[in-house]
């Protein structure tokens, strides 16, 4: 009987685990590896990410939020920027892919210079 019992117990942390192991996502096409370039410019890399995914057509509301099109605006609105793309507010209706997100941030996080 303990013998049994052992092995109900075995096989259910063993279909526990393999759950929680089947239930991440394995689809790897949006992972990138991504490293934080101190020096990321401000009209190479962030005004072509936000022009391509945030200055379109109905995004900002003019009444609500200025359009991302110029340094001043993206600068001085970098705190609200990094906290709508970390919690998933921003691109409206979409999301960054993981390479755009992590130039965006890094770009913030490393003082918003307008390079």
């Amino acid at each position: 009987m303990k013998i049994k019992n052992i092995q109900i117990v075995l096989i259910i942390i063993t279909i526990t685990i393999i759950g929680f192991a089947c239930s991440k996502s394995s689809d790897t096409t949006n992972t990138v590896a991504t490293t934080c370039n101190p020096n990321t410019s401000f009209s190479q890399t962030v005004l072509p990410i936000l022009n391509t995914n945030c200055n379109l057509s109905g995004c900002h509301d003019p009444n609500n939020a200025a359009e991302l099109n110029n340094f001043t605006v993206v600068h001085d609105n970098a705190a609200q920027i990094k906290a709508s793309v970390v919690s998933g507010r921003m691109p409206k209706g979409r999301s960054f892919n993981a390479t755009d997100k992590a130039a965006l941030i890094c770009w913030i996080d490393n003082g918003a210079k307008n390079n």
